[in-house]
């Protein structure tokens, strides 16, 4: 499981999880208490993270879902945060 929170100016919170469980067939969305939580197939998961693929995506009644890797910035921009980034597919190797 993957998650994060926003902070909103008024001090309410949002937060949001990927999470993989045995039993997913499909990507599946459920958003309750200021929550977001997608699950995906445990096998669509690690296939997503040790692969090339971008996205996994799919359709949960009339909502569609797109989950996509984090790419590293090609320029540098103030204050970007990508510790967790994935290499970005133009960038060449030692720039």
């Amino acid at each position: 499981m993957v998650e994060e929170a926003l902070t909103f100016p008024n001090g309410e919170k949002f937060s949001y999880r990927l999470q993989s469980r045995v039993q997913a067939t499909a990507p599946e969305a459920v958003c309750r208490n200021q929550s977001l939580t997608v699950y995906l197939s445990r096998e669509d998961t690690e296939g997503w993270t040790r692969t090339e693929e971008v996205g996994i995506y799919g359709q949960c009644g009339a909502l569609a879902i797109a989950i996509e890797k984090d790419f590293r910035c090609l320029t540098a921009r103030p204050g970007e945060q990508e510790a967790g980034a994935y290499p970005h597919p133009g960038q060449h190797e030692g720039e």
